[in-house]
């Protein structure tokens, strides 16, 4: 047993003991407040039962028939209490109306209607801060609906003594008016226990929540805007849904990191919520050139390397120019090739304009896990040598760590040459790339069987 329904089957204990006690003793001096203070009790007996069953059937988790859990049974419960307050200030307002009028004669007040009375407050104050205390824990609407009510028997059993000492004094009117008053007390709780169920059962929340997390959001590295958001209560739980906008040149791992920080900060700024947010791409104004033709390749799920940019003269018209190498499977046949960059080259027009002139080269395109064989010492000592020559003629220093492998592509099989290469730290990375591509040449110039060569600069030791 849960600790929302032990303190649910506690209160309900309570309630049944009262009630029958100021009933009792309603009945026996014949007071229309007390009898209504005891059927405000009673109606409390039933609310406390419908609670202590809403609880149990709420704390049930999530299934394919209420994937947002069963907490809304809590709320039906409250409704059907607050339905009860008012069925009950209505009889009772009409009954202390009947005998106000038929100037029935006083009760009389034996010394232990006070003493119940008394106790009875002494209870209810007991049990609504019990119930307040798990409500505020739990998140439970339903407990905080009982507390409401064990309050407002508090507040009825203090009229009915007002009502009581008046009647000692000589007020005949007292209890019937102290009934109506009573009345009038429960209704108001009622209709206020209806419409906040009514809220929650409508699952309107208040505006500010969306607004704070818009700007939380919205002020997240990465988020470009925030479309909707979407926040449903069940019972303590809450379950936002957001919907939002991430540059369209990020990576899956920044898009989901984007995600990680959004459902983070709607954790930070609500308790007990499950967040569901749903990013797409969108363009942003600060794009490049370059990133575009990289979406509009990759949409298109084509390889694309070495993108060189132009930005033409008035003589040709101040167009663009785009040029690059297309990667295509080495054995594809030509017919096939050519259709693979003629649709790459309307992709990059339809993203960045008609005009646009694009010329694409093909480049055979490696496969995964080439197989490489070990070369014969010797030859890897005659490629080291030459590249240690080519590099004194260029301006590089120290080939260190120079690897060599037969590798098999098919056709354009041949040799794999890796090595490293020293430049000072201070030089531009285009003049590195010049002269390690100059020291690549003349190895391939030595040696043509050699079908890929990688350089690997590093900065001089100091």
């Amino acid at each position: 047993m849960t600790r929302k329904e032990r303190v649910a089957l506690v209160s309900l204990v309570a309630s049944v003991g009262l009630t029958a006690a100021k009933l009792i003793i309603g009945l026996m001096i014949g007071s229309l407040a007390l009898i209504t203070d005891a059927l405000h009790s009673g109606t409390d007996a039933i609310a406390t039962l419908v609670t202590f069953l809403a609880v149990r059937f709420a704390d049930r988790p999530a299934d394919d028939d209420h994937p947002y859990g069963h907490g809304k049974f809590e709320d039906l419960a409250a409704l059907g209490e607050g339905t009860l307050l008012l069925v009950l200030a209505g009889g009772v307002a009409m009954e202390a109306w009947t005998r106000f009028a038929a100037a029935a004669p006083p009760p009389s007040v034996p010394p232990f209607a006070f003493a119940v009375l008394g106790v009875e407050i002494a209870i209810n104050l007991w049990r609504a801060r019990a119930l307040h205390k798990a409500a505020v824990e739990t998140g439970s609407r339903a407990l905080a609906a009982d507390a409401l009510h064990f309050l407002s028997d508090v507040a009825s059993s203090v009229i009915v003594i007002v009502g009581f000492v008046a009647t000692l004094y000589g007020a005949d009117w007292a209890d019937p008016v102290t009934a109506a008053a009573i009345a009038v007390f429960i209704g108001w709780l009622g209709l206020r226990m209806i419409r906040r169920t009514a809220d929650e059962l409508t699952d309107k929340v208040s505006p500010t929540i969306a607004r704070t997390l818009r700007r939380l959001l919205t002020d997240l590295p990465g988020v470009v805007d925030v479309e909707q958001i979407r926040v449903r209560t069940v019972g303590p739980r809450h379950f936002v849904d957001v919907s939002a906008g991430v540059p369209r040149t990020f990576s899956f791992d920044e898009t989901a990191a984007v995600k990680r920080s959004m459902v983070a900060a709607i954790a930070a700024e609500l308790s007990d919520v499950e967040s569901t947010v749903s990013l797409k791409p969108v363009p942003i104004d600060d794009e490049s050139l370059r990133e575009r033709v990289f979406l509009a390749a990759s949409r298109e799920r084509i390889p694309v390397h070495h993108i060189t940019i132009q930005h033409l003269g008035p003589q040709f018209g101040g167009r663009l120019s785009v040029s690059l190498d297309c990667e295509v499977d080495g054995s594809m046949p030509l017919g096939e090739a050519h259709e693979v960059a003629s649709r790459l080259e309307a992709a990059i027009r339809a993203e960045i304009g008609a005009e646009i002139e694009v010329e694409t080269h093909l480049e055979p395109l490696y496969p995964d896990l080439i197989p490489g064989e070990r070369l014969p010492d010797s030859r890897v000592a005659a490629y080291a040598a030459t590249l240690r020559a080519a590099a004194e003629r260029n301006g590089v220093c120290d080939i260190h760590n120079v690897r060599a492998r037969e590798i098999d592509v098919g056709a354009d099989g041949g040799v794999f040459v890796a090595f490293h290469c020293r430049f000072p730290a201070t030089l531009a990375a285009a003049e590195v790339h010049r002269r390690a591509d100059a020291v690549e040449r003349e190895a391939r110039a030595a040696f043509p069987e050699i079908r890929r060569i990688v350089s690997h600069p590093e900065p001089v030791r100091q």
